[in-house]
């Protein structure tokens, strides 16, 4: 059959989406925590200004 994975080819290619899923969600994390981390400095900025 073409087009279908067999063997051990299809472990690797199982192995490499997880590991793509796992890098792809922490590069989101860390992205959102750094801009989490960003807006909470601007935030405390203003408030600091208020006083």
């Amino acid at each position: 059959m073409t087009g279908v994975i067999s063997g051990g080819g299809q472990w690797a290619f199982v192995a490499a989406a997880y590991g793509l899923t796992i890098v792809l969600t922490g590069l989101v994390l860390w992205t959102s925590w750094s801009t989490m981390k960003k807006a909470e400095k601007r935030s405390d900025a203003l408030r600091k200004d208020r006083k």
